[in-house]
C-alpha cells in the first residue's frame, strides 16, 4: 500500500520545503518520491548562468538526500525546463547560443547521473504554451540530445511536452528511435490519462498527474501501465496548481479502499513500473 511520487519538486524559497514535503507524504504512506529540478529563477536565480545551473542540480540532489534521511527511496533528477529556452531566446540570445548553452546543461546532468548524485536528465522538452517553429525545433534538438547522453550514461528522461495528443507521442518515439536509447526509461511526464495506454503500447513510460480531474480514471482504463505524480510545485502563491505528495497518496489509498485499484494495481504502478524506468539506480 505504500505509494511512490514519480515527479515533484519542493522549494523553500517559495513553500514548504522539503523537510516537510516529505514528512507530511511519509505521514500520508508515501514510501518513494523523484524530486527534480526547478526553474533557475524559481531559486533566486539567473537564466543562463552556469553558476545557478550548479546551484539548481545540486537544490534537487539535496532534496532527494533528505528525502532518504527521512527514510524514504528518493532520487534527483536534474536538468533544463524548455522554459529556459525562451526565456533566453527573449532576452536576445541566438538560437544557436540558447542550443550550446542547453547542450552544457544536457551534459552536466549527465555527468551527475554517472557520479550517483542523481537518477536521471529532466525534465528537458518542449514548451506546453504556443511557441513558434524555430522553439520547437530548437527544444527538440536539446530532447534528442539528452536522449542520446541518457543513453550513454544509463539514465532515466523526464520529458515536459505539450498535450497534443497521439501525435506528441508518436514524436517522441521518434526521437527515441533516433537516439536509441531504452523506450521504458523515457518519461513522458503529465501525460493526459486517456494516452496512458497509447505511450505505454509504443514502449515509453507514461507518468500520470493524480491531481487532474478523471485523469487516473482515464489512465486505469488500459490497466495499471503507468506511474504516477504529483508534479507539486511548492509555491505559496500558486496553491491550487496541482495537488502536493500526501494528497496524492491519500487519493490513491483511497482508491484502494473503495476498490477502484486493487493491492496488486497498485504494486504494479508504485513499485514495478517505478523500477521499470529507473532500474538499479533506485532501490524499490
Amino acid at each position: 500500500m505504500a505509494v511512490f511520487d514519480n515527479h515533484a519538486h519542493a522549494n523553500e524559497f517559495t513553500g514548504w520545503g522539503v523537510v516537510e514535503v516529505t514528512r507530511r507524504f511519509r505521514a500520508a504512506g508515501g514510501r518513494g518520491i523523484v524530486f527534480v529540478a526547478l526553474l533557475t529563477w524559481s531559486i533566486g536565480g539567473r537564466p543562463g548562468d552556469r553558476g545557478w545551473v550548479v546551484r539548481l542540480y545540486d537544490h534537487a540532489v539535496r532534496n532527494a538526500e533528505v528525502a532518504r534521511g527521512a527514510g524514504l527511496v528518493s532520487g534527483a533528477v536534474v536538468g533544463l525546463h524548455p522554459a529556459e529556452c525562451v526565456r533566453l531566446l527573449e532576452a536576445g540570445w541566438g538560437v544557436g547560443e540558447v542550443e550550446g548553452f542547453m547542450r552544457w546543461a544536457v551534459d552536466l546532468a549527465a555527468r551527475y547521473v554517472e557520479e550517483g548524485r542523481a537518477v536521471g536528465l529532466g525534465e528537458f522538452g518542449r514548451p506546453h504554451w504556443p511557441v513558434d517553429g524555430r522553439v520547437v525545433e530548437l527544444c527538440n534538438r536539446v530532447v534528442l540530445y539528452a536522449l542520446e547522453r541518457a543513453r550513454d550514461v544509463g539514465a532515466a528522461v523526464h520529458l515536459h511536452l505539450e498535450r497534443g495528443g497521439q501525435a506528441t507521442v508518436d514524436s517522441v518515439v521518434e526521437l527515441v528511435k533516433r537516439a536509441g536509447v531504452d523506450p521504458a526509461r523515457v518519461v513522458m511526464h503529465h501525460i493526459e490519462g486517456a494516452l496512458a495506454g497509447y505511450a505505454y503500447a509504443r514502449g515509453l513510460s507514461p507518468s500520470v498527474p493524480v491531481g487532474r480531474r478523471g485523469e487516473f480514471e482515464d489512465a486505469l482504463r488500459a490497466g495499471s501501465v503507468f506511474v504516477v505524480e504529483s508534479d507539486y510545485l511548492d509555491d505559496k502563491s500558486r496553491p491550487g496548481a496541482v495537488i502536493p505528495p500526501w494528497t496524492l497518496a491519500s487519493k490513491l489509498r483511497q482508491y484502494v479502499a473503495k476498490g477502484v485499484l486493487s493491492a496488486d494495481d497498485m504494486y504494479k504502478i508504485c513499485v514495478e513500473n517505478v523500477r521499470r524506468i529507473y532500474g538499479d539506480l533506485l532501490e524499490v
